[in-house]
């Protein structure tokens, strides 16, 4: 089996609105995320290539730049979206169906590389095998897929 890993970066704010989440992490509060995709597969195409790198960057860090950097990520019934909204309609917000934590971000991100890769194209047989998502310098998660 062959991999290949691609990382990018992000400045994203977040807050989890569990009400038995810490306080800190209930204050809005913002991150230089770092996110490493692996693309797993069993064959490398007729270039020698599992895939091509330029084609996934390109739907990938192009979904990352415009959907998630410099966006507050908040799940979909926080109060605060409607807050923010009423003085700034136009903010960057990214709403999302679960709190915004690092675990529930990296299974997030997953899907989307998922689909960076369909739109990128590539061989039969492609798969993203994993997630990392580095939230501070020390702390991190992974979702890795199953099989």
């Amino acid at each position: 089996m062959y991999s290949v890993t691609i990382t990018h970066n992000f400045e994203t704010a977040h807050r989890l609105s569990h009400p038995e989440a810490p306080l800190k992490c209930q204050s809005i509060h913002g991150h230089s995320w770092w996110v490493t995709v692996t693309i797993e597969g069993p064959d490398l195409d007729e270039r020698g290539m599992l895939v091509e790198f330029g084609a996934f960057k390109r739907a990938w860090r192009g979904f990352l730049d415009e959907q998630v950097d410099h966006h507050l990520a908040l799940k979909d019934d926080d109060p605060l979206i409607n807050a923010i909204r009423a003085v700034q309609p136009d903010a960057r917000i990214l709403p999302l169906p679960f709190d915004p934590t690092t675990e529930h971000l990296s299974r997030w991100l997953h899907e989307r590389a998922v689909e960076a890769l369909e739109v990128a194209g590539g061989q039969q047989g492609l798969r993203i095998s994993a997630i990392h998502l580095q939230e501070t310098r020390v702390n991190a998660a992974e979702y890795r897929s199953r099989g």
